[in-house]
């Protein structure tokens, strides 16, 4: 009996779980209403226009996020011991001649980082300097735009 009731679980197993298609109506992307006349049927949503009843300018957004962006760095510029002005020096003894565009304190998995772009006439750098010591934890050239687009292309001989 035991032996019959194993067989007949495996069995019902086997069946539901090989044998059932769901139907295809359960299967299919229901469709979506586009608001554009012209817009495909099934088509990514971000074809639709939103207009919300609030507007907000841009101008309101980039002051918005600069406020976010200021009281994120003023929590974590009490847990720094390296200063900017110390991190902007680490950076300019790297890469003497250069001048940093910009300067940020963030975070990299729990760690942090002085994230600086530096440049030059012909390069760009990203450098990366502890807050804790002012040690550089990475120096590394940015590929031009140039460069990364053609970065796999073969290069042709010169019998060619």
């Amino acid at each position: 009996m035991k032996r019959w009731f194993l067989t007949a679980a495996a069995a019902a197993c086997l069946v539901s779980a090989c044998w059932w298609q769901a139907p295809a109506h359960v299967l299919a992307a229901p469709a979506v209403e586009s608001a554009e006349p012209n817009a495909p049927v099934n088509g990514p949503s971000h074809q639709f226009e939103i207009h919300s009843s609030v507007q907000v300018s841009r101008e309101t957004l980039r002051e918005a996020y600069q406020a976010s962006h200021d009281a994120y760095t003023k929590k974590l510029q009490k847990y720094a011991k390296c200063t900017e002005a110390q991190a902007r020096k680490a950076v300019m003894s790297e890469h003497p001649g250069c001048k940093i565009e910009d300067i940020q304190l963030r975070n990299i998995r729990t760690n942090l980082v002085y994230m600086a772009i530096a440049r030059d006439d012909e390069d760009k750098y990203l450098v990366i300097v502890d807050a804790g010591n002012g040690n550089i934890l990475l120096d590394r050239r940015i590929p031009t735009h140039h460069e990364r687009v053609f970065a796999g292309a073969p290069v042709p001989s010169r019998n060619e």
